[in-house]
């Protein structure tokens, strides 16, 4: 990407928009369109971990920043996202924020279900209701959902997870197809296993340091914005993700259960 000059905001614009920015994909997304030249809005819940990011960002640089602390679960949260960054040409909007939840169904919580399903489904097509006419206007601009190889397949213990992913793979496609000549370009990432918080978050039994670095997922996406309607990172996720059609799908469900459960705690199983 550092060969690229300022490629990306001189074809689409100055701001870029981050949800989920305070650390893994999000982080790296924030911190690799800063690099080439573009002020960011940084969003998430932890607001000291955006001033320290944004801090970082201006002192490397030398580009503006916002930080908007924003629960995005919140009835509101994505509504009040949305009027504060009103002002602004958001040029790219990398809708990243989400989060997993691993067990069986029968043993989650509703109240986290419900709210998973609304960042990870709601949130970004309320976000990109708000700010894509801009684009659409100004005859520029990006979408990027990040999705996740999770969304090819079903996957027991990580059941509704799966099908969030699902919807945004299809979104996201869908508006690839829907984009088309208008100037604005639209790209799922799908990232298997990574190296960031997302496993504690869900639940799961393994470590932080388990998957692909966050930056290798987001320079699979920028190297393929702009050519294709979504992507997979990683040679291994591209092929697991695509065993799925040419095995029956209660086999590859079978199989999934079976390398989730290791990753679950007994007592969620």
């Amino acid at each position: 990407m550092a060969d690229n000059g300022r490629k990306y905001r001189e074809k689409y614009g100055e701001w870029a928009l981050v949800t989920g920015a305070s650390a893994g994909i999000g982080l790296e997304f924030a911190r690799a369109l800063a690099r080439e030249g573009m002020s960011i809005v940084l969003t998430a819940r932890r607001e000291d971990r955006l001033n320290a990011l944004a801090a970082e960002i201006r002192e490397k640089h030398h580009v503006n920043t916002r930080v908007v602390a924003a629960d995005l679960a919140a009835n509101d949260g994505v509504d009040r996202l949305a009027d504060a960054v009103a002002d602004l040409e958001i040029a790219v909007l990398v809708n990243n924020a989400g989060f997993g939840y691993a067990g069986r169904f029968d043993k989650l919580a509703t109240d986290r279900l419900r709210s998973m399903v609304v960042v990870n489904c709601v949130v970004p097509v309320v976000l990109t209701s708000r700010i894509i006419p801009g684009m659409v206007k100004r005859g520029r601009g990006a979408v990027i959902v990040v999705g996740s190889v999770a969304g090819r397949q079903p996957l027991p213990l990580h059941a509704v997870y799966s099908a969030t992913k699902g919807f945004d793979l299809l979104f996201g496609e869908g508006l690839w197809g829907e984009l088309r000549g208008t100037g604005v370009d639209a790209l799922v990432i799908e990232p298997g296993p990574t190296a960031t918080e997302f496993q504690s978050v869900a639940g799961e039994s393994v470590g932080t340091d388990h998957g692909e670095p966050a930056e290798n997922v987001v320079r699979v996406a920028l190297d393929a914005l702009g050519k294709h309607p979504s992507v997979i990172s990683g040679w291994f996720n591209w092929v697991r993700a695509n065993a799925v059609r040419i095995v029956p799908r209660s086999t590859a469900a079978i199989i999934a259960k079976r390398v989730v459960e290791g990753q679950t705690p007994v007592e969620l199983r």
